[in-house]
């Protein structure tokens, strides 16, 4: 559904530059968002959600238990990494 303020925006271009009256302007442009959603289009309010990296979805938890079970690799000088 779109959001009343768009309708109104929408709606207020129209005024301007077609200068059609503002009660026609009103109707085109519901008009026009109620065919564009009926053909799946959809104009919203939400912000695109942010990508997130993939260390920052892992748990501490998660990350102490990787560390335990994967195998520690040997320095050159024989010390083990921890």
């Amino acid at each position: 559904m779109t959001p009343n303020a768009a309708r109104a925006a929408l709606a207020a271009h129209l005024t301007d530059t077609l200068e059609l009256p503002p009660h026609r302007a009103t109707i085109t442009a519901s008009e026009l968002l109620d065919r564009l959603t009926a053909e799946g289009w959809e104009i919203n309010t939400t912000p695109a959600a942010r990508p997130v990296a993939p260390r920052a979805r892992e748990t501490s938890r998660a990350r102490r238990l990787a560390a335990r079970l994967l195998p520690h690799r040997a320095r050159p000088n024989g010390d083990t990494a921890r």
